[in-house]
């Protein structure tokens, strides 16, 4: 047959064609290393003569649906230069790998586009080959990241599993780029990403954060004066789950008309006020809510006062805003509402930092909902270090509906 398509579909241009044969609806071409191109596997001189050939079957670019197999006639050779007997290196796979480099392209192409599991089943073999192709790739990519440019972070948690199994992912503010990505939520875990930001030579401005302690110890610990900016989001968060608790205080103190009043409208004291607004049915009701309860009412009050926090035209000005609304919140009388002023009390400087660092969490939470499209699709992952390595790389991961 014609060495055209050997050479130019499956790049063997150091081989020479031996035959083919047709087994189990399989092609398979037997091909040798050309004498020419024959070296030394150890110090690569050419002095070299054969002791024998072993058989290495490897999986090719298939034709159509056929699946093709290049069965590689491998000489054992004896150099003359440094006294050593090697078998020559394979010139179209790497070490240990039942497959060529153009098939490794083919399904890391596939993979792109597709779920492991159907590029498995379009290209015949296992899925744990795919898997392997797939995650060597990811490994390459991953050690190559550079953070020398990387100036302000945000972190944050994400479940991977039930049961309280948690992960904490790193990103780039300015790109959105994920750059780490391990198992865990406490200090330690992000110990290995902060040593190579500072082998990398990285200049960090600022960390974004939500209000947990394990994160704030661990920047302290590793990245010792860089600020740290608590997000916005888990501030109010942190208003808004205690204006619940107070209602449902509240609902278990009193009865009757009262007790009716305030079950069930949990989800109108934590919705904006601007958007209850949209729909005067809900505000109506909101109204007869906080006017049958002063304590309720004066709750509600600072949890809008509070959001605007973030609205203030300077630094100084916020800091006058935060210490007025922690007075406030103490005088009120209840508390579950004094518990939060004490911690926004504790935590005023790395809350006020936003004025000089405006960056929050936020880009993290899409992250996440992209983190959960990738699991349904797997439906769950057996091997964590692939998952947390497609973790890395998931803005280039696109969904799609089945069958379109």
């Amino acid at each position: 047959m014609s060495t055209s398509l050997l050479y130019h579909a499956f790049g063997a241009t150091a081989h020479d064609y031996l035959r083919t044969e047709y087994r189990g609806g399989a092609v398979h071409f037997h091909l040798e290393t050309k004498a020419s191109r024959l070296c030394c596997a150890e110090c690569g001189s050419a002095e070299v003569s054969s002791k024998g050939r072993v058989k290495c079957t490897l999986r090719g670019l298939p034709i159509g649906f056929r699946p093709v197999f290049l069965v590689l006639w491998l000489r054992v050779l004896f150099c003359s230069s440094c006294k050593r007997v090697r078998q020559e290196r394979r010139r179209l796979a790497d070490q240990r790998k039942s497959y060529t480099r153009a098939f490794a392209r083919l399904v890391l192409g596939l993979a792109g586009e597709m779920a492991l599991s159907s590029v498995a089943s379009l290209l015949q073999v296992s899925w744990s080959m795919v898997r392997d192709i797939v995650k060597g790739d990811l490994d390459r990519r991953a050690e190559r990241l550079s953070l020398a440019d990387v100036r302000c972070i945000a972190i944050d948690e994400f479940a991977i599993r039930k049961g309280h199994r948690y992960a904490t992912v790193v990103v780039e503010m300015l790109t959105g780029q994920v750059l780490f990505c391990v198992e865990g939520r406490d200090h330690t875990c992000l110990k290995p990403f902060f040593d190579r930001l500072a082998e990398s030579g990285a200049k960090l401005e600022a960390v974004a954060v939500d209000m947990s302690g394990a994160y704030g110890k661990a920047i302290e610990l590793f990245a010792p004066g860089v600020p740290i900016v608590f997000d916005r989001f888990h501030v109010v968060s942190r208003m808004n789950e205690a204006l619940d608790d107070l209602r449902r205080s509240e609902q278990n103190r009193l009865e009757g008309e009262g007790k009716r009043t305030i079950k069930g409208a949990r989800y109108l004291l934590l919705r904006a006020k601007e958007n209850l607004q949209k729909t005067p049915e809900k505000q109506a009701r909101l109204d007869q809510l906080l006017a049958a309860n002063e304590l309720l009412h004066k709750a509600y009050l600072l949890k809008e006062d509070l959001r605007l926090f973030w609205d203030q035209a300077t630094k100084q000005q916020a800091a006058d805003f935060i210490d007025r609304w922690v007075k406030e919140a103490r005088e009120l009388g209840s508390k579950i509402i004094a518990t939060v002023a004490e911690t926004i009390a504790l935590h005023r400087q790395r809350i006020l930092a936003w004025y000089d660092h405006r960056i929050t969490t936020g880009p993290l939470e899409g992250l996440n909902n992209k983190i959960k499209v990738l699991k349904r699709r797997a439906y769950g992952y057996r091997d964590m270090p692939f998952f947390l390595l497609r973790v890395l790389f998931i803005h280039e991961t696109r969904f799609r509906l089945s069958g379109v």
